[in-house]
């Protein structure tokens, strides 16, 4: 705060009250979702963007409530309490302990991203496959809609998925009319100015800042005060002022709720990080991601005790912030204090804000959420592994729920990993035809698959041929090791004549592990009982030591280090 500019705080004033003003009513709306007291979601959206401000280090970030987390957060308070009041429990009881629940998920979400944070597992938010997570995304939102478009017709739905789109039109005869205009005519407005807001012209820029989602919170609101519809459900009365501080308790059932806060908290720290880099890198300044997941932590952590619901990054309340002209995390300090004002004082007058009206909104937000762009990029792209992927994700998140869907995800793309780096990545080289000492790429492969036909590696002079080149360009390790070996195997058997030494280029080759060194002395003494012979080219000094360590230069002897390439074509 010692580096703040007087001339930020305007802009970060006015990004802070417009972000209050969509995130005040998008409060209200997941707590309708997630059927939990309505000051909690609000409290949701004033202690993490207070505790952000004092430890994140993204001047654009709004922390907070999003459509996906409390779509995670609302299947897991359904598997754990049910989505409906048990027999004999009244709807206010029902309500209580779905809240308990919640605030026990969001501390154990809270201390499963501090504790990433503080081991520095920062790495892990780009281990996902973009692919993957975009068909997780997906059958998220399909799943909000499930849950909500019932809303829009005044009914609740018992079924979830694509069913409860059946259930829908089997109980048209339920449908409530008032409802319907009530909800349709939100969706309708928050549609057309999503739309608009996307225009470039000169006559639209300005609805970039509408507060459209307090406008339909407000003015259904006010009908509904004035005007008694029949059969529209309403919020309810709720007092003002903050509920009291207690630890959450449960801590009896946490392996009940760790699959879903592990869900969350993956979701939520790879959403976070996206935005928090791609403002970083749009205004030129630097994030760190071990930090952003401690701040997150502690957001989650601290608001639990408060009683709060999983926050972190917003996509759309970011991009709000940043357009509407945030400089610092300042703004997000000016967000809190305008939810404060509501917690403190507005609350009653919002007793009338009709169901319809939030279910509207989690709608338009769950259209936010569809990448369908995805699918046409990946098309275009002729990257048909990938759709393969995205349409997994998708089906599997569709058919068994958004926990197993997660973590289907993160097997699949740890499997990915490992598979990948289990390939060391080699390039066999030749020398030129023109200059002896020029040497040029005859082929770069992982797979010894794409390396179909058999190579006269073309060599400049008759003696030369059978020498083959190898440089490789990563590290080597347990995991790769093996796979070096299989390679260089068949690299041998498909050459049209014999070879006879092989050159290993070690110039980017950063280090090797024991049981690499193992498996280079295997190769080195199963080449030496064939007749070929093993030359090391610019090996780093810590390749060097490891030569030393391991007895691999005892076997090649030091006479066959060599500066250049063409050093060693020479002694050859």
């Amino acid at each position: 705060m010692g580096e703040y500019k007087t001339e930020w705080l305007r802009g970060d004033i006015i990004a802070g009250l417009t972000v209050a003003v969509m995130l005040i009513p998008q409060t209200l709306a997941f707590s309708n979702l997630m059927s939990i007291k309505p000051i909690v979601a609000l409290q949701a959206g004033f202690f993490p963007l207070l505790v952000y401000f004092f430890f994140g280090n993204s001047k654009q970030l709004s922390i907070g409530p999003s459509a996906v987390t409390a779509t995670l957060t609302n299947s897991a308070l359904d598997m754990i309490v049910g989505s409906d009041p048990a027999p004999g429990m009244s709807f206010e009881t029902f309500v209580d302990l779905r809240t308990e629940w919640c605030c026990f998920l969001t501390i154990v979400v809270g201390m499963l991203t501090l504790l990433l944070g503080l081991v520095r597992f920062g790495f892990l938010i780009h281990m996902f496959s973009r692919a993957l997570l975009s068909g997780f995304l997906n059958a998220v939102a399909i799943h909000i809609l499930s849950l909500q478009v019932g809303k829009l017709f005044g009914i609740s739905v018992e079924h979830h998925g694509p069913y409860s789109f059946i259930e829908i039109f089997q109980r048209s005869k339920e449908w409530n009319l008032p409802s319907e205009i009530i909800g349709f005519s939100c969706f309708f407005f928050l549609l057309a100015l999503r739309y608009l807001k996307k225009v470039k012209s000169v006559w639209t820029n300005w609805l970039k800042y509408a507060p459209d989602v307090l406008v339909v919170v407000l003015i259904p609101t006010i009908l509904c005060t004035f005007y008694k519809f029949e059969g529209v459900k309403v919020l309810g009365k709720n007092s003002v002022g903050f509920t009291s501080p207690r630890f959450p308790s449960h801590w009896q059932d946490f392996t009940l709720v760790l699959p879903s806060a592990f869900a969350i908290t993956v979701v939520g720290m790879v959403e976070s990080a996206l935005v928090a880099n791609t403002y970083a890198a749009k205004l030129n300044y630097r994030v760190s991601n071990n930090r952003e997941l401690v701040a997150i932590g502690l957001s989650n952590v601290i608001s639990a005790i408060f009683q709060s619901y999983p926050a972190f990054a917003s996509l759309s309340r970011s991009s709000i912030n940043f357009m509407s002209g945030a400089m610092t995390a300042v703004s997000s300090l000016v967000s809190a204090i305008g939810v404060l004002a509501s917690i403190l004082f507005l609350l009653p007058y919002l007793a009338n804000l009709p169901s319809p009206a939030m279910a509207a909104v989690i709608v338009n937000a769950a259209i936010g959420i569809f990448e369908l762009h995805e699918v046409v990029f990946l098309w275009k792209m002729r990257a048909f592994k990938d759709l393969i992927l995205f349409f997994f994700a998708f089906f599997a998140t569709s058919l068994f729920g958004m926990e197993l869907g997660i973590g289907i995800t993160t097997i699949v793309s740890l499997f990915l990993i490992v598979k990948h780096s289990s390939s060391p990545h080699l390039t066999i080289m030749k020398q030129s035809r023109e200059d002896k000492t020029v040497f040029d790429t005859v082929a770069v492969l992982r797979d010894i698959s794409l390396f179909v036909e058999k190579h006269d590696y073309m060599f400049k002079s008759e003696r030369d041929r059978g020498v083959l080149i190898v440089k490789v360009d990563e590290a080597l390790y347990f995991a790769n090791a093996g796979k070096l070996r299989e390679l260089l195997l068949k690299l041998e058997q498909r050459a049209q004549h014999g070879i006879h030494d092989i050159v290993f280029e070690a110039s980017s080759l950063p280090f090797m592990d024991p049981s690499a060194a193992h498996t280079i002395i295997e190769m080195i003494v199963e080449w030496k009982r064939r007749g070929i012979e093993v030359c090391f080219v610019r090996p780093r000094p810590e390749v060097v030591k490891s030569m030393i360590s391991s007895g691999i230069l005892d076997l090649i002897s030091t006479e066959r280090l060599f500066r250049t390439i063409a050093d060693a074509m020479d002694y050859l």
